[in-house]
């Protein structure tokens, strides 16, 4: 398993490329920009799990859980 700052880092990276690809939204609507609206949103839920992962793996390495 990868460690907690591991999934850290792929979780920012995620939501970073996920933020990028729902900006070209803003400009207009389109049907091809709406795909990348999805996949974008797809890498922030994935990078919102990896956080949550990786928060409570610390927490129970630290006995807090």
């Amino acid at each position: 398993m990868p460690s907690s700052d591991t999934l850290t880092r792929a979780a920012v990276v995620l939501c970073v490329a996920g933020l990028l690809l729902m900006l070209p939204i803003l400009s207009s609507i389109r049907a091809s920009f709406v795909g990348f609206y999805m996949l974008g949103s797809l890498l922030l839920l994935v990078s919102i799990t990896l956080y949550v992962v990786a928060v409570v793996r610390e927490l129970r390495r630290g006995g807090a859980l």
